[in-house]
């Protein structure tokens, strides 16, 4: 595993056969043999003067180069091999039937054939036969003698060098979902504003008292005198009046005389 922040190199391990390896940039004094990193530019070290590290390179940089001491970082392996397009761990562990295993030498080293496991018996595991390149066919391999190779999700594990122009429509994809989701929930809380409104006005209309029963309105009356008690009734549109304590009535008989009736200190009515 490696740093989360370290720069990765993804370079053919000819210790595994010619299987691409992941290398880390290391802050360290390199080696002799050691990768080294100047940039993109990778070679092996070969010794160091003081003010310049030797390096060799290999292929089209064929021959010896000297840089500057602090302008090279030191490539170290990971267990992590790039294998038909997937990545996965080398992991030091009993094998399982149905998991991917490579063939080990006690120095690490393998030809890089990668077989499955068929059958785990007490020291030594059964694989899918092969061939080795020496004509040696296998068909096991003892727990002390393979490698097994884990899937690695690649969330889970170290970053791989990001393309920045993808890095940054990814962003822009993720703001404007977060821009559209901001807009939405603005909608949702200016409707549930104007909801509460509505039932505010509605809940005020509701306790007003009903202008039928605060206000007297033109109709006839009917009068209901309680005689010996002092107490009346008075109705309009058949419906009773509440807290009336005072009444005064002007009659007129077919002689035109007046009976003024008074009733005082009735007091509110139940």
């Amino acid at each position: 595993m490696t740093e989360n922040n370290a720069k990765i190199h993804v370079l053919a391990d000819e210790t595994l056969g010619g299987i691409k390896r992941e290398y880390v940039e290391v802050d360290r004094w390199a080696e002799v043999g050691d990768l080294i990193a100047n940039g993109e530019l990778i070679g092996k070290f070969r010794y160091n003067s003081g003010i310049f590290t030797h390096v060799y390179y290999d292929g089209a940089y064929g021959g010896e180069y000297a840089w500057y001491t602090n302008k090279c970082r030191v490539l170290e392996p990971t267990d992590i091999v790039h294998i038909d397009g997937g990545r996965y761990e080398l992991t030091d562990r009993k094998a399982e039937v149905g998991e991917k295993v490579m063939y080990v030498n006690e120095s690490g080293e393998s030809y890089g054939i990668v077989t499955e496991v068929i059958a785990v018996g007490a020291g030594v595991v059964d694989v899918v036969e092969y061939e080795e390149p020496s004509g040696a066919v296998v068909v096991g391999m003892s727990h002390d003698r393979y490698r097994v190779l884990a899937p690695v999700e690649a969330e889970a594990d170290e970053p791989q060098p990001v393309d920045a122009v993808f890095a940054i429509g990814n962003v822009a994809q993720e703001v404007a979902k977060l821009k559209r989701t901001v807009e939405r929930l603005e909608n949702e809380i200016d409707t549930l504003h104007k909801d509460n409104r509505t039932l505010g006005e509605e809940l005020a209309r509701l306790k007003e008292p009903a202008k039928s029963e605060s206000i007297i309105e033109s109709a006839p009356f009917v009068l209901v005198i309680h005689e010996g008690r002092g107490e009346f009734d008075v109705y309009q549109r058949g419906k009773k009046i509440e807290n009336i304590s005072r009444l005064e009535i002007e009659a007129y008989s077919r002689l035109s005389s007046s009976v003024d009736l008074e009733f005082n200190n009735v007091g509110e009515r139940p």
